[in-house]
């Protein structure tokens, strides 16, 4: 073997020496208590500034300590504030060599530095946070080597110092073997930084820290998880299945309601009454199971399973017409005539074609009964996943999160950096907008009884109203109340109405505690909901 001090003109590079380098929480004795003393909080407005200031006390250890969150929910997963409620949490690390006394790591040999955050699948595994130019979403973790698995190490969450890891060792090489190569999913780094030197001098460590992000508005580029109704009607004792109409099930003949006579878009705007042995009380429930056929299942979407829940209701058929025997001289299918009504019924429009009630509807078998409801509850699925909208990277009351940093060691100029991972905090959940402990937020109003401030109140905000609105709020509402309309001349032009704010926000603040005053007789919340205490003002004229 030839080796450099053998080549004319070049010398032997000196042998390097290695040893393993660590990261562990600040507050973490001898890998003691890593998971649960890596995250921190900080509540001041330079929290940065605040985080400085205990680290350069003596007693730093107890500041930083009275930092860890102490809320846990019932199952002992740690909760973590959002920044809404005017807290932050970060990641306090160090960063030492593995060698006698664990002295700190040179901070000018940290390449580059980094956290991620992952959420736990629920099956044991974890997801990153994932994206190349087409997806974007909580996706699985890079597969590691068979060497990265054999040492049990995470892959890099950058995909070019992996494919700079597993090439050829040569940059020019490796970018001509890259071309045509489909774009690899990085992880989303966030970033850590390195305590000012004079800091790190003084605590005799190399002191790293990152905000560990706890609010998003990212969205994934897939929707959420699929809901199957189907399961769950299985699973939950009859409640699901109990909601759908009874005209989605098996069930024995019966006459319908209004029979014979022609559809009326006002059929509906009758109000029902208790008993169910009027023809206005039957009808509301018609008009039910065609609400619930429109709105919830969709079953006039062009979709799969609109088309088998109609496929479904095909072979029931409805009487129109009997002989004077009894006997069924016409009829009309189900998946005819329900479009039809809906339209009517549900959505107001005018009955053109003179479309008339069917006089019965039949006698539903088991067998069909359970495949109408099998396909109404396929309908629920396709309809969760139409109206589902993209789901938010932070999504999720029950979700679990934890964060794991990393640093780039250079070691040696002709090696490429060296990764070394943290271990993971202990895994945590975000607290909802509503569980914070921030003081509310003081919206001042102005005072009513002094005319000269309500006249000093200036138009913030202007509502552009439709000829048909500004036409409705015209009217006596006397007359509204009662549901009578008093027609007469209605204009054809547009308005523009402008509001002071603070007017906006009087007249909702009296609303709302007209009708927390009416829930309270149901629900006796007022002495949780709502907090009154005297506040001092000032006398007038004084200081």
């Amino acid at each position: 073997m030839v080796t450099a001090a053998a080549i004319p003109g070049r010398t032997a590079a000196p042998p390097h020496a290695t040893h393993d380098v660590y990261l562990r929480p600040l507050l973490a004795s001898a890998q003691k208590d890593v998971e649960t003393r890596m995250i921190v909080a900080a509540t001041e407005e330079s929290f940065i500034d605040a985080l400085t200031v205990d680290l350069s006390a003596p007693k730093w250890r107890t500041l930083l300590a009275a930092r860890v969150p102490t809320q846990h929910g019932s199952d002992h997963v740690a909760e973590l504030a959002q920044p809404m409620h005017r807290c932050l949490h970060l990641v306090v690390l160090e960063a030492y060599c593995d060698q006698p006394g664990q002295p700190r790591l040179d901070a000018a040999k940290i390449d580059s530095m980094g956290l991620v955050l992952r959420r736990a699948a629920g099956d044991g595994s974890w997801l990153g946070w994932m994206a190349n130019r087409a997806r974007r979403g909580w996706l699985p973790l890079p597969t590691p080597t068979a060497l990265e698995a054999k040492l049990g190490i995470d892959p890099d969450p950058d995909p070019a110092h992996r494919r700079l890891r597993r090439g050829t060792g040569h940059a020019a090489l490796d970018t001509l073997l890259a071309v045509g190569d489909p774009a690899p999913l990085a992880e989303q780094v966030l970033p850590l930084f390195t305590a000012p030197p004079e800091l790190c001098a003084a605590l005799g460590k190399t002191v790293l820290f990152g905000l560990v992000p706890l609010a998003s508005s990212e969205l994934s580029d897939s929707a959420g998880p699929p809901a199957d109704f189907v399961a769950q009607a299985q699973q939950d004792g009859g409640a699901l299945v109990g909601h759908l109409s009874g005209y989605l099930k098996a069930r024995p003949r019966l006459s319908l309601p209004n029979a014979g006579q022609v559809l009326a878009s006002t059929w509906l705007d009758t109000p029902a009454v208790p008993a169910d042995t009027t023809d206005a009380t039957r009808i509301q429930n018609f008009g039910l199971f065609l609400r619930q056929l429109v709105i919830e299942l969709g079953f006039t979407a062009n979709t799969p399973a609109a088309a088998a829940l109609l496929a479904a209701l095909r072979p029931i058929r409805l009487t129109t017409a009997k002989n004077a025997q009894g006997a069924v001289t016409a009829s009309v299918s189900t998946a005819d005539f329900l479009p039809q009504a809906a339209a009517i019924l549900v959505r107001g429009e005018a009955n053109t074609s003179g479309l008339r009630m069917p006089l019965e509807w039949p006698t539903v078998d088991a067998a069909t009964g359970a495949a109408l409801t099998s396909a109404a509850l396929a309908c629920l699925s396709s309809r969760y996943a139409q109206l589902v909208p993209r789901v938010g990277k932070l999504d999720g009351l029950q979700a679990q999160y934890a964060v794991r940093a990393f640093v780039r060691v250079r070691e040696d100029p002709a090696c490429p950096p060296r990764l070394v991972w943290s271990r993971w905090s202990a895994p945590f959940r975000i607290r909802p907008w509503w569980d914070g402990d921030a003081p509310p937020a003081q919206v001042p109003l102005p005072d009513i009884s002094d005319r000269s401030v309500l006249k000093g109140l200036k138009p913030g905000v202007s509502f552009q109203l439709p000829p048909s609105l500004a036409n409705l709020l015209r009217r006596d509402p006397n007359q509204l109340v009662k549901g009578v309309d008093p027609g007469g001349d209605n204009l054809t032009i547009a308005w523009l109405c402008s509001f002071a704010i603070p007017t906006i926000t009087i007249c909702a603040f009296i609303v709302l505690n007209i009708f927390l005053s009416l829930f309270d007789l149901i629900f006796r919340w007022m002495a949780f909901i709502k907090i009154c205490i005297p506040i001092p003002l000032p006398k007038k004229g004084g200081p």
